[in-house]
């Protein structure tokens, strides 16, 4: 049988047809490759308690680490990069959610309460799930806020990106490291004494609030050795990367958790305590999501609010508009627009049972901080901080009167608000807040804060105790419920700035206010303030008995502090009275204060302490006025253990 032909146009139609869909077929398998080609792999490694300043890289005087220094002439380095807070928990927080701290109720160093997420977001690694990302933590959390399911693949000491199941499965894997937390410090006097480091202690370059010690060299010299082990770690893991084939389509990030770890870092808001170094290597496949050439230093400022959603850019997945973060690296980000961010938002509130409240905001090369509660010295003891033999012999040499100049600030009264030029004054220990020549800088940042604060809105305006039992079940919303009050409230603290005659008026209102948290911050203001508001004393006794326990507290600090009463009796019976176990943690702190602060002044005894509860960390401050060394001896090994566990 003779074939066929179909007619001539329609063998033309054919062919168009067929022409047509090879390259619609061509299309979507370039699509589908550049779509893959466009998830890099990413991998964080973290060391613990590691501010910019034991690093050569960032700091004179630091560590030589070549293997961190391998990955910056192959990236990027970040001369300005901080953490939004100085200590563990409340930095990771920040770092998995990209949300501000105080905005979202986890600002409070080893959480008495878990904040619920914001409403509609997650912790960042879930996104990177949702668009076919294997996720792995190894494997520490802390997180202050209840994670929720979906964030990790596996968050385990073994999890690795070795563990997917598939080969061509992007990834993003999280490492931290505790070769280098705090407790690598918590050595013992005969380790001091008999045993040697890798660095010389006599070449070491103390920071200039440090006293000059041979203790004090020998422990930052020992630091400076503990870089050598994250090098090391870096090392390690680039190896790995490298041999699994996959080191061209991974950045690798190298920062520290927080600043640290001697004395006056870690726990602390200066530079010490949050200018964290950070190294991002660029691999050879995705060179195009880099702004600049490799080994290039950027100035302008990260911090880490902006990594989580950083992450999520390089991956191509939507940033959630709930963050408060920015993305820094990526397809669309040019080296100016990096360069033009010039400022970073830090917060300080309560670390384990030592309480104090303090925000900042670094822009160029200026730091202003404001000190709320400037009356406690930054010196206050925190039991864990103690274990530290720098820390104690610090304090003995302050008790025995033999600091001076910025060594002794450490256990000074702080200024209600402080300026530092961090290029001129590295180590901070010159205020210009009271210099003319600064004011235009002052007065800028001040106003910055102000407008800062009032935006969050800020919730450590509301003590602790109130948070836990009104607002941990959705903190944000309980803030734009809150929002005119807070505003109101950073108002009545900010009467600091004006002449006491000026502010007088506008106190002594408060004070009688019908609103118990006006109470309380007109109290707080007072003694922030000082012997000029003792006029205002025959007005603020009255609180010492006033129905909202927090404000007699706050009354009590400053009745004491200029001498009219001693305020122990009412912050005992605070203690013994109050059911609320944060509440009398938060009274103890006043307590410990004047304990140490006033000669004797003041003094308790454990015995007069009989409280109701014993949560949150009441136990801590009465070991501590008991003379029981931390951690105390008990036969509750259990407890001990989980003690240990919290402060790891």
């Amino acid at each position: 049988m003779q074939d066929v032909k179909p007619p001539l146009s329609v063998q033309l139609f054919l062919r168009v047809v067929i022409y047509f869909g090879l390259c619609l077929l061509c299309t979507v398998r370039l699509v589908t490759s550049a779509n893959a080609a466009d998830q890099p792999n990413i991998v964080w490694i973290i060391s613990e308690d590691n501010s910019i300043h034991y690093l050569d890289h960032f700091f004179r005087g630091g560590a030589r680490a070549p293997h961190i220094e391998a990955l910056a002439k192959e990236g990027l380095t970040f001369n300005h990069a901080f953490s939004n807070a100085p200590v563990c928990s409340v930095a990771r927080t920040t770092l998995i959610t990209g949300c501000y701290g105080p905005r979202i109720g986890t600002q409070y160093h080893r959480r008495y309460a878990m904040a619920a997420m914001p409403e509609g977001l997650q912790m960042f690694p879930a996104y990177l799930r949702d668009a076919g990302y294997y996720t792995t933590n190894n494997s520490k959390k802390d997180y202050n806020a209840v994670e929720g399911r979906g964030v990790w693949d596996a968050s385990s000491g073994t999890a690795s990106w070795r563990n997917r199941s598939r080969s061509d499965q992007p990834f993003f894997h999280m490492q931290s490291h505790p070769q280098s937390h705090e407790g690598t410090l918590h050595f013992k006097q005969d380790s001091y004494e008999l045993e040697t480091t890798s660095h010389d202690p006599t070449e070491i370059q103390l920071a200039d609030y440090h006293p000059d010690t041979k203790l004090f060299r020998y422990t930052h010299a020992r630091y400076l050795d503990r870089m050598l082990d994250i090098d090391a770690i870096v090392q390690n893991t680039v190896e790995q990367l490298t041999h699994d084939g996959l080191l061209e389509d991974t950045f690798i990030f190298y920062f520290g958790d927080h600043g640290g770890v001697l004395p006056r870092s870690k726990g602390y808001i200066y530079e010490s305590g949050l200018h964290v170094p950070l190294v991002i290597r660029v691999p050879k496949n995705f060179k195009h999501l880099a702004p600049v050439a490799d080994g290039t230093r950027l100035d302008g400022f990260v911090s880490f609010i902006d990594f989580g959603p950083t992450v999520l850019h390089l991956a191509g997945v939507d940033v959630p508009n709930q963050v408060d973060g920015k993305p820094f690296l990526g397809r669309d980000i040019a080296e100016d627009v990096i360069n033009q961010r010039q400022e970073t938002f830090g917060y300080a509130d309560r670390f384990d049972e030592k309480y104090d409240f303090i925000r900042s905001i670094r822009r160029g090369k200026y730091q202003y901080i404001r000190n709320y509660q400037p009356y406690l010295p930054d010196g206050l003891n925190n039991n864990y901080r103690y274990k530290n033999l720098a820390y104690s012999e610090w304090r003995s040499l302050f008790q025995e009167g033999q600091l001076e100049g910025p060594p002794s600030q450490f256990f000074s009264a702080k200024p209600v608000e402080m300026l530092f030029d961090c290029e001129l004054d590295p180590h901070q220990v010159v205020n210009l807040a009271t210099n003319p020549q600064y004011q235009q800088e002052l007065l800028e940042l001040r106003q910055r804060l102000q407008v800062m604060v009032k935006a969050l809105p800020d919730l450590s305006f509301y003590p602790e105790s109130y948070l836990t039992t009104h607002a941990m079940k959705n903190p944000v919303e309980f803030g734009k419920q809150h929002q005119q009050e807070i505003s109101e409230l950073v108002d009545i603290a900010d009467l600091t700035f004006i002449s006491f005659q000026s502010a007088k008026p506008k106190l002594d209102a408060a004070l009688s206010s019908s609103n118990a948290m006006k109470r309380y911050w007109a109290a707080m203001t007072c003694a922030a303030i000082g012997k000029e508001a003792a006029e205002l004393a025959t007005a603020v006794e009255p609180l010492l008995e006033d129905p909202v326990l927090m404000v007699r507290v706050r009354a009590a600090e400053f009745l004491g502090r200029i001498g009219v009463i001693n305020p122990q009796p009412t912050l005992i019976e605070v203690v013994n009275t109050t059911t609320n176990s944060v509440e009398a943690t938060e009274a103890l702190n006043a307590v410990v204060w004047f304990k140490d602060f006033f000669k004797e002044q003041y003094a308790v005894r454990r015995s007069d302490f009989h409280p109701k509860s014993d949560g949150a960390d009441i136990a801590a401050r009465l070991n501590y006025i008991n003379g029981i060394p931390y951690p105390p001896k008990s036969p509750k090994t259990k407890k001990r253990k989980n003690k240990k566990a919290n402060d790891s």
